[in-house]
């Protein structure tokens, strides 16, 4: 058989999209949310000394500071360690970190915490007028309880430790202590105890910081008797960072403890850190502003404290003119002021798309601004994008993390953006008929609620044909409680009067 091998040069030509560096910086702009976009603009405004903001739209001072402050924080420690006589580490930034750690102060109350469900029907309304408020811990750990198949005895005792954690994601209570006041056994609340455990963040429901610690080990496949013995005998040693005695404590090298070191540093203190609190309003500036005109039409506005412009110091632009060519300074400008003006241009560029999609957004849903939420319609992101002739995901950078202010409140861009309920329903929005449920179960007789298949029949009457458990999964994300709960919680009021 003869292998015959020939090389041939033909030209043809392709359509293909080369992604500039403009382009790329660009969609990350698009892409960022309001704080972020502040924090990048002050990153920038440091690095580039051509940059200036325009004076009418600086920020608060508050916020300002707020970010500026969040900068200075450097999370990265030195890798030249040095030791010290006394076996620690010397690096005063590195012990302070240490011991800040595995010291700092948590103190938990001795009150029950738990409380009754209680619910109204203008819940919704006050949730979407604080600004999107976060997601609490309570409320992320309750969503997976709601998941597990655990039988019902443990997961109602799983959800009163949910409720007992304090804001750090810690127990506040005792396994005995709970047991006496739920009246159950020890070994019920243990096995609650494990499935919350069991949920994200990992290391919740930690009685202290060593458990805490070890949880979190543990799901990494990491948990060791070196580790149980650190964590045990050397704390104090962790936070003065005597590195060698600790070794020498658990008979292992130096550097292997330094490696655990850095692994215990990554751990997560408190789990509960990064939701929301949930006694404190997260109030937030709006990227737009929505207003109600003379001629009964709505203005879409950018707003300035959200979306500072920046522009180039004359100053700079003047000495560029006058710098010869080839000198390191014209050079040095030349590519600040370029640098410079793409950032600005790509600012601009997101101001366009997130006013054009919004204004997109008033007109497809101007009865909501009009009449209140139970007038939203269905509308999906590539119902805008193909009126605006542009991809879907640029209509999802545009709403992503950003907000509306109007004359009903703040509401996320991505609220306006739903699909109907049912191929039998696609005018009616899950929104419409969460408040319809909302309000069913707001004017039922207490000792006798309304079941998911009587609220289903009811909502039929009117059109709307949703199976029952559709209807069940509509009222557990309103945070309704099933029939059973409400008639047992309206019998426990009716005994404390």
């Amino acid at each position: 058989m003869d292998l015959t091998f020939q090389q041939n040069m033909n030209t043809e030509q392709v359509q293909q999209l080369a992604m500039t560096a403009e382009m790329i910086q660009s969609l990350k702009v698009l892409r960022l949310g309001n704080e972020e976009l502040l924090e990048y603009i002050f990153d920038a405004l440091e690095e580039n000394p051509v940059l200036d903001m325009n004076q009418e739209d600086l920020v608060d001072r508050q916020m300002v500071a707020a970010v500026e402050k969040e900068n200075r924080y450097d999370d990265e420690t030195s890798d030249d360690y040095r030791m010290s006589e006394d076996g620690s580490l010397d690096d005063p930034d590195y012990q302070e970190e240490w011991y800040d750690y595995y010291n700092e102060t948590m103190t938990y109350g001795g009150d029950d915490r738990y409380t009754d469900y209680s619910y109204d029907s203008d819940y919704r309304d006050r949730y979407e007028y604080e600004s999107g408020m976060e997601e609490t811990l309570t409320e992320y750990l309750n969503s997976q309880l709601e998941l597990t198949e655990a039988p019902f005895l443990i997961k109602a005792v799983a959800d009163y430790i949910i409720q007992t954690l304090d804001g750090n994601g810690y127990m506040t209570l005792t396994v005995s202590e709970i047991a006496q006041q739920l009246h159950v056994g020890t070994d019920t609340v243990r096995e609650a105890l494990e499935l919350v455990q069991s949920f994200e963040p990992t290391g919740v429901a930690a009685s202290d910081l060593a458990e805490c610690l070890m949880l979190q080990l543990k799901a990494m496949g990491k948990w060791d008797h070196v580790y149980e013995e650190i964590l045990a005998k050397h704390q104090e040693n962790i936070a003065r960072n005597r590195v060698q005695l600790i070794a020498r404590g658990v008979k292992v090298r130096v550097s292997e403890i330094l490696i655990r070191l850095e692994v215990l540093r990554s751990l997560e203190p408190k789990p509960g850190n990064g939701f929301a609190d949930p006694g404190k309003v997260r109030y937030i500036i709006p990227d737009v502003k929505v207003k109600k005109n003379e001629d009964g039409g709505y203005d879409v506005f950018i707003n300035r404290a959200s979306s500072p412009r920046l522009l180039i110091r004359e100053e700079y632009m003047d000495m560029l003119g006058q710098e010869r060519r080839g000198s390191d300074v014209r050079t040095f400008l030349t590519g600040h002021v370029s640098s410079a003006r793409w950032l600005i241009n790509a600012l601009k560029q997101r101001d366009e798309k997130i006013l054009r999609v919004t204004e997109e957004i008033v007109r497809r849903q101007r009865d909501f601004f009009e009449y209140g939420k139970d007038a939203l319609r269905p509308l999906r992101m590539e119902e805008v994008a193909e009126v605006l002739g542009v991809h879907e995901s640029t209509v999802s950078r545009a709403v992503n993390d950003k907000y509306l202010l109007c004359s009903r409140g703040v509401y996320e861009l991505r609220y306006f953006f739903i699909g109907g309920v049912s191929k039998e329903n696609p005018d009616v929005t899950p929104e419409a008929v969460k408040n319809s449920i909302s309000r069913m179960i707001a004017a039922e007789d207490p000792f006798k609620p309304l079941t998911d298949r009587s609220i289903a029949e009811s909502l039929a009457q009117t059109g709307i044909h949703l199976a029952r458990r559709t209807v069940a999964k509509y009222r557990e994300e309103i945070g309704i409680p099933s029939t059973s709960v409400r008639r047992k919680y309206a019998v426990k009021t009716k005994r404390k009067k």
